[in-house]
């Protein structure tokens, strides 16, 4: 008894009639059985008159496909119920040598049990495919539902990642500009060379530090660039004391991450490691593959923990610890050491499985 709304067009139709034409040779069996019980009869013929009776109900049924309201399907049903135990009983009885017209011979007591308790039969059986749709569209609606839910829920993160973007550029550019273009200022009397390659090194990292606000992910290769043009401006403002060190594995190059993440962690080595302690001092970026995992480091020599003056690291890495929780889940984490031989060191360690373009 086809009853799902749905099954509109002929392929459509076919999946469910085949998908329910073993349901109704089950029914048809147990209430063959039921009839064999109720009157006697043995259960072969029984069996002949339940399967003719409800695979003709389950043909003349199919039309109530395309009827649209509840009303109008109940009445075809009225209907069907009729055409579908009357066209059965005569194929059976045909089938069986009695002739197609023998089932109107019978007394009319006979005739009220084979007519009722076979209606009551196609009512069951309709009732339960009727039943079966209504949890399948139910389930379907929540199933878009909950689809409906995850999008806005990933919409929201998307819109969270932004703005936790949009924030990290506003802590680092104002800062650092100013202090960069107050270098520049002097440099410009005192070296103009030094000062055109300050110049050349700023207009550098604020083309790529533009582009990488603008989308939602980038590179590895495309990050260790951006921080290599912010870590030689530092360089030329700390007078050359600062020594940098980059160490990226090649076929990491091309994985993709949440953009400027980082840039926080570099910015906190410089301001509050490296910049308030005299003399030489060396920062040092790694990426590598561990395990199954990749390894950003970000190593300064500098003061230590709790040695600066300054303050706002905290921000920073807060910053770093939320982006990785709205992209990663808790698949990845950042941690801060403190090496043997002094200073800080920031490391995260992200799923190469969760990051597009890794190595395999």
């Amino acid at each position: 008894m086809i009853t799902q709304s749905h099954a509109k067009t002929p392929r459509a139709l076919t999946t469910v009639l085949l998908r329910e034409l073993p349901l109704v040779l089950i029914f048809n069996t147990v209430f063959a059985a039921l009839w064999t019980a109720i009157s006697g009869s043995t259960f072969a013929e029984a069996l002949l008159f339940s399967q003719c009776i409800g695979l003709m109900c389950f043909a003349v049924a199919t039309p109530t496909n395309y009827i649209p309201t509840v009303a109008g399907k109940l009445a075809y049903g009225v209907v069907a119920a009729v055409l579908g135990v009357t066209g059965g009983l005569m194929l059976a009885a045909t089938l069986a040598g009695y002739g197609p017209t023998a089932p109107f011979k019978m007394s009319p007591y006979g005739w009220r049990l084979s007519f009722g308790f076979s209606t009551l039969a196609f009512i069951a059986t309709f009732g339960f495919f009727w039943w079966q749709e209504r949890e399948q569209r139910h389930k379907a609606d929540m199933a878009i539902r909950a689809a409906q839910a995850e999008a806005a829920r990933n919409e929201a993160e998307r819109a969270a990642a932004s703005a936790q973007l949009a924030a990290l550029q506003a802590q680092i550019e104002p800062h650092f500009l100013f202090n960069t273009l107050a270098n520049l200022r002097g440099l410009i009397t005192r070296d103009p060379e030094l000062a055109r390659q300050l110049l050349d090194r700023l207009i550098e990292w604020l083309r790529a530090t533009l582009t990488a606000s603008r989308t939602a992910s980038t590179t590895l290769g495309a990050e260790v660039d951006l921080l290599a043009a912010y870590l030689e401006i530092q360089r030329i403002r700390m007078g050359g004391r600062l020594t940098v060190e980059i160490d990226i594995d090649p076929t990491l190059r091309s994985a993709m991450l949440p953009p400027l993440l980082m840039q926080p962690l570099v910015e906190n080595a410089i301001a509050h490691g490296l910049e308030p302690k005299p003399g030489a001092v060396r920062i040092r970026l790694c990426a590598e593959r561990s395990g199954e995992h990749l390894r950003l480091s970000v190593t300064d020599d500098g003061l230590g923990f709790g040695a600066s003056s300054s303050s706002g690291a905290g921000m920073g890495l807060d910053n770093v610890h939320a982006r990785l929780a709205s992209h990663f889940g808790s698949a990845a984490h950042l941690s801060i050491e403190s090496p043997p031989e002094g200073g800080v060191r920031a490391v995260i360690h992200i799923p190469l499985a969760a990051l597009p373009g890794a190595p395999a």
